[in-house]
This record gives structure tokens, sequence and C-alpha cells, in this order.
């Protein structure tokens, strides 16, 4: 457990030690308030207007439709640029042998490199929480949404960092495993616009915007919530034994 907590800890500093990791966190922040500010001015324009459906979703929903709804998008085009190097860096420096030398499991390796992107990610996603947040003195904050909306884009994060590890295990060339990432992803969070003539398709319930969706809507559903943790736990897996396949075989 202290491996994987150090390896976590080693992963986080590497993201802030390099200028790509400060330049990401700064681009999305940017975007991030810029859609802020731009759904703060237009609810007040279409609430002035008279609007009656706008007045019933009231701000809290508004604002963080805007800037989630940006941040979903965002994490489809960090995710690969983040975690393409967590194992594939590893290989194409020739260190990955003596990380598998270490007193430490192949499970730990993933959980500790999976625990370090997340971290990383999860300041993103509570600095727009702490945006909507300081909206308090002016207007009545929802909480109960805000933190099912926060909880759910936690939740599509975690999925896709474990889909961006598990492609980033499978080869020594972060690219590579970068391009691969953002493919796979792609695909995986627009399923559901692949069939939409028949909502009962199986491969309509597999994409990760429908279900980030229902939380976007302030619905905790267990479903939903059990589809995130699975989907996370399969890719973790499949890292996992990729990784004992590599100190198996070579």
């Amino acid at each position: 457990m202290m491996m994987m907590v150090t390896l976590a800890r080693k992963e986080l500093k590497s993201l802030f030690a390099s200028p790509m990791g400060w330049l990401l966190l700064a681009i999305s922040q940017a975007l991030v308030g810029t859609y802020y500010s731009l759904s703060f001015n237009q609810y007040f324009e279409i609430m002035s207007s008279g609007h009656w459906q706008v007045q019933r979703i009231g701000m809290t929903q508004f604002m963080a439709e805007g800037v989630f709804g940006i941040a979903a998008l965002l994490l489809m085009f960090l995710v690969p640029l983040i975690s393409m190097k967590l194992i594939s860096e590893e290989r194409k420096s020739h260190t990955m042998a003596l990380l598998m030398s270490a007193p430490i499991s192949m499970t730990e390796i993933i959980l500790g490199k999976l625990a370090g992107i997340v971290a990383y990610l999860s300041l993103l996603i509570i600095s727009m929480v702490v945006m909507i947040l300081l909206l308090a003195p002016w207007t009545e904050i929802d909480l109960p949404y805000l933190l099912t909306h926060a909880l759910g884009l936690w939740l599509l994060m975690l999925a896709s960092s474990a889909l961006g590890l598990f492609f980033s295990s499978l080869t020594s060339n972060p690219i590579l495993a970068a391009f691969c990432s953002l493919t796979a992803l792609m695909v995986w969070q627009m399923l559901d616009k692949f069939f939409t003539e028949n909502s009962q398709a199986l491969f309509h319930h597999f994409s990760l915007m429908q279900h980030y969706r229902q939380f976007a809507q302030g619905m905790l559903n267990s479903y939903d919530l059990v589809f995130f943790m699975l989907f996370t736990v399969f890719f973790v897996l499949l890292a996992i034994r990729r990784l004992q396949a590599d100190k198996l075989y070579g």
C-alpha cells in the first residue's frame, strides 16, 4: 500500500515538474474560466428577457451545464495526453524492468499510476466546483445537484483514465498510446449517437456520455455508478494482466 502511494505521489510530482503538466492545466483552466464567464453573462441576459424556461432551470444547473459540459469534452483530449507516458515512457526509457524488479506488485504499479493521474485531473474538477460555489453570496446554490454533477464528471474522468492507462501499457510509443486512447474515448463516449434509432440497442448502454448525462441531470443512479466502476475495473485488470505478461514472457 505504501509503495502504491509513493508511486502515485511520484507520478503527480512528475506532472507538475514538466512544462506540459502546467500547460495543460493552464489551458484547461482558461477554457473552463471562459465558459464560466460566458454562462454567467448569458444567464442574466436570458433572465432579463423573461425566458420562463431558463428561469425554471436555476442558476446552479445553468452554470454547471456550461462549465462541466466543456470539461467533459476537454477530458477526451486531456486524458490521452496525460496518460500516454504512464507505462509507455517507462518502456521507452528502459526503466520498466527496474520497476518490475522492485518489491511492488503489478496491481500496485497500475493503481499507483492511476491514482497519480486521477489526483491531477481532480484538481480541475475541484476548481470548477469552487467557481460555482463562489456565486453563493448572490444566489442560492443547489448543492446536491452540484455535487452529483461533479461526481458524474469525476467518474467519467476515472473511467477515461483507466482506459488511457491500458493503452499506455500496450506500447512503448507514447504518441501511439495517445492516438489509440483518443480514438477509443471518442468512440466510447459517442456510442449512443450511433444507435439513435433504437434506444434499446446493446451498444447504446455502453456509451460513457449516456451514463454521465444522468449525473448531469442531478440523478444519482446506482446503475450508472456501477457502470463506471465496472468500466474502470475492467481496464485496470487488463493493464495489470498486460504487465504480468511482460514480466513472465519479457
